[in-house]
Formats: structure tokens, C-alpha cells, sequence
């Protein structure tokens, strides 16, 4: 009898350590909850922690059917709830800056006509898909936000005051922004603000100093890395500056969260040094010099279930590769694996951008004869 009494005891303390969630370590600062991530993700009891990629669609530019186009630079994709990509044109003297394909890649139409007339575009910074299907393009060169329908009608265009940029319409009608400095007061640097309907400023949300990016100072070869994204009622922002942490508030400009993450620091590549030579010889006033390690991250994006996916400068399992680290929706590391490259040909110092939709991730690589592909992956946890 007491034996099996032993035996009982001992599988329930071993049951019980087993459904045991590890411990995330956290602190409060300012009354705001800081995440701190180790080099290693947690390990959550029945939560995934390996992404596999099934491709479902591919869109290969250097096809015959695609050629015709006219498409020359591809930046990023969106998607919509109905599957729809729309793949961004980066290329100023493209006729046109968005293209539109359906789910399995059939071509369907352009839009965003290049101009200055109402509804043309000059350049697409940001591109945003609403809740009833629209299409909004943040345009800092003509200073304005342009809205169509899913046809590729002008819904509206929104005029955007000139010392704001890189503007995005929330869902509750404010605005997201950069801004410069608006007089010798302020610091020389952008600073991310929330703006209302009538872009008055209701709050700054982060500052980049920009003070040492002058003719004559010695500049890093790297832009820097000052970025922010907004999915399901969230505004995420990170700063190169404040080392590998991101923001997290809400679109009334609340602070919900810092995330935070150890990391290994990455040699800066060769590649990135001789693109920098390149631009120093280019621009000899800017003074520009070649780090001697990357910064903290590149980019990021978030899917539908409020998981982050920040792009490390950490090479994956091939040279196109990058480790993605993951964050759960509560800011915790889950997972850490290994993405495609994407972004602009021969633009590596730029932050590069990818997204996530209906499951999916859609990328926009570039092979090695220098044509453009845009690939959707069914996202698979396991």
C-alpha cells in the first residue's frame, strides 16, 4: 500500500512539473510592463515553436506573362481578407505604383496612377489595407494619404501638412506620423506622433536624434533602423537607438508594453561595407564610415494572431536567409526561425519589409538573374 502511495505521489509531482509554463521574466518601469527576452525563446506548454512554409502562390516577373507589365522594382505585398496581393512599385517612373493580383497570381489591374493630379501618386511610402477592403497609400512626396476602393476608384485624398511624413490613418481616425523638428527649440531628429483628424498633435510617441547625421560628422554606413508597424489595434515601434526593444501602444497612444531581447551582436558583412563605399564615394560630405556590427534588428512584421516577427542580421540556414526571432502576443520569444531575404535589389542597407496575412507570408526576393518573384507561404506551426 505504500508503495502504490509512493508511486501515486511521484506521478502526480512529475505530471504536475511537466504542465509547469516557464517563467517569464519581466519588470515594471514607469507602471509599464517590460518584457525581457533571453537569447533563447521560452518554451510554452502547447504552443508551437516550429514554422514550417508551404508556397501556395508564386509570381515570377520573369515570366511571359508577367513581363509585359511594366512592373521594374517591386518594394513589398499586402493582401486582403479575400487573398487579393498587391505588390508596390517602388520605381518613380513606373506608370503606375500598385499592381494587383489575385490569390493564385492571375494579373487582375493597376493602380495609383502616377501624376500630381487628384488621386495620382509621385511615390508610395506605406500601403494599408482597411477592414472593408480599401486600399490606403501614404504618399510623402505629394503629401497626401489617397484611399481606393478594391476596384482601384479615389474613395478620398487626404492633403498632410509638409513637415509630416510617412503618414498612416488609424481606425479610430487619428493619425500616425513622422514629423521634423518644427523650429531651433526642438532637438534635430524625427519624432513618431499621433495626430487627430485635423493633424493637430495629441501625443509623441518615440525620437530619433539626428543630430550627428551632418554634413562634415562622421556617419554610419547604415541608415538607421527607426520603424514602426500597426496590426489589430496596435502600433508597433522600434528604435536602434534604445538597442533591441520595441513599443508597444495602442492607437490612442497608450504604452502598453516595451519588449525587450539579449542579443549576439553581427559582424558588419562585407557586402554592407562595400555598398557603404559606394554611397561614400557618391556623397563625399556625408563623411560615411562602415560599422563595426549591424544593428540590434532590420525590420519587422506581425500576423494575425498578434505574434512579432523581428529580422535579425543573424544568417539562417542559407546566405539569403535571416533568423526571424518571434514574440508571442503577451511579448514573450517563442520561436526563432530562419526567413528568405526580401526587400528592393541592391538596396541591403535599407530596412527591408514583408507581411503577414489570412495565414500567410508573402515575400517579394529577387533571384539571381535580377528579375522579381513574389511568393505567398502558407504558415504551418508545429
Amino acid at each position: 500500500m505504500n508503495k502504490l502511495l509512493c508511486l501515486f505521489v511521484g506521478m502526480s509531482f512529475l505530471i504536475s512539473c511537466g504542465g509547469k509554463q516557464p517563467k517569464v521574466d519581466k519588470v515594471t518601469e514607469d507602471g509599464v510592463e517590460v518584457v525581457l527576452n533571453h537569447l533563447k525563446p521560452y518554451q510554452f506548454k502547447g504552443e508551437p515553436s516550429r514554422l514550417r512554409l508551404e508556397e501556395e502562390t508564386k509570381i515570377d516577373f520573369e515570366k511571359e506573362e508577367y513581363a509585359g507589365l511594366g512592373l521594374k522594382e517591386p518594394y513589398f505585398a499586402e493582401a486582403d481578407a479575400k487573398g487579393n496581393i498587391y505588390v508596390v512599385e517602388f520605381y518613380q517612373e513606373s506608370e503606375s505604383y500598385i499592381y494587383k493580383f489575385n490569390a493564385a497570381g492571375a494579373f487582375i489591374k493597376k493602380i495609383g496612377k502616377r501624376g500630381q493630379g487628384p488621386g495620382e501618386l509621385q511615390m508610395i511610402n506605406d500601403l494599408v489595407i482597411t477592414k472593408n477592403g480599401h486600399i490606403q497609400v501614404s504618399d510623402r512626396s505629394a503629401g497626401k494619404i489617397v484611399e481606393f476602393d478594391a476596384d482601384g476608384v479615389v474613395i478620398k485624398e487626404i492633403k498632410v501638412p509638409f513637415n509630416i511624413q510617412e503618414t498612416l490613418a488609424l481606425e479610430n481616425g487619428y493619425y500616425l506620423g513622422r514629423r521634423r523638428p518644427k523650429d531651433a527649440s526642438e532637438p534635430r531628429g524625427y519624432f513618431l506622433c499621433l495626430f487627430d483628424a485635423e493633424f493637430n498633435e495629441l501625443k509623441k510617441l518615440d525620437f530619433i536624434d539626428m543630430s550627428e547625421l551632418a554634413p562634415g560628422k562622421k556617419t554610419p554606413g547604415t541608415i538607421l533602423a527607426f520603424l514602426w508597424r500597426t496590426s489589430g489595434g496596435r502600433i508597433y515601434v522600434g528604435n536602434e537607438q534604445r538597442g533591441y526593444e520595441i513599443l508597444v501602444y495602442d492607437v490612442e497612444g497608450t504604452l502598453l508594453r516595451k519588449i525587450r531581447k539579449e542579443y549576439n551582436p553581427v559582424p558588419y558583412p562585407e557586402e554592407f561595407r562595400k555598398q557603404t563605399e559606394e554611397l561614400a564615394a557618391r556623397q563625399p560630405a556625408m563623411n560615411l564610415f562602415s560599422r563595426k556590427d549591424m544593428l540590434p534588428f532590420n525590420s519587422f512584421f506581425v500576423d494575425d494572431e498578434g505574434r512579432l516577427f523581428v529580422m535579425t542580421y543573424e544568417q539562417g540556414d542559407h546566405k539569403d536567409s535571416y533568423i526571424h526571432d518571434v514574440f508571442n502576443k503577451d511579448g514573450a520569444l517563442m520561436a526563432r526561425v530562419p526567413l528568405g531575404k526580401y526587400g528592393i535589389l541592391g538596396r541591403s542597407l535599407n530596412p527591408l519589409k514583408a507581411t503577414s496575412e489570412n495565414g500567410r507570408f508573402y515575400q517579394v526576393r529577387f533571384k539571381e538573374s535580377g528579375h522579381a518573384e513574389v511568393i505567398a507561404y502558407r504558415m504551418v506551426w508545429e
